[in-house]
């Protein structure tokens, strides 16, 4: 009979330390989980940082990419005209520029204004 309370006594105390292990995993497990979590939320928040910045950047790119794009249309205009400088082909058209009338509201007015007339002395200055 002495031998069976052995057994029972040392069942009960596995029994009591496999209990207490079991909660020192779930204690470690649930504190791992937390900063999982935090971790998680610090990263979707680098993430959506960075989503931010990178839609910058590529607005920026992209006026720049459109910047060069004109660019590279006036130089090879001008590598043309260059071109055509060089082996004589192209054309010179010259167009009469018909002189410009002035409205009739406008001469009008400046005809009716007299002209000032040109002083002949300075006034004197009172310096005191």
């Amino acid at each position: 009979m002495f031998g069976m309370e052995v057994s029972l006594s040392s069942f009960w105390l596995v029994a009591i330390m496999i209990c207490v292990i079991v909660l020192i995993l779930v204690a470690q497990l649930s504190h791992f989980y937390a900063k999982f979590e935090e971790f998680r939320k610090d990263y979707e928040a680098n993430i959506i940082g960075l989503a931010g910045q990178l839609k910058k950047l590529q607005s920026t790119m992209s006026e720049q990419l459109g910047e060069q794009r004109r660019q590279l249309r006036l130089v090879n205009e001008l590598l043309e005209l260059k071109r055509a400088e060089m082996t004589g082909d192209f054309e010179i058209v010259e167009e009469p520029i018909a002189p410009a009338a002035p409205a009739p509201a406008e001469t009008a007015q400046e005809e009716e204004k007299p002209l000032p007339k040109p002083a002949s002395q300075f006034p004197p200055i009172n310096l005191g």
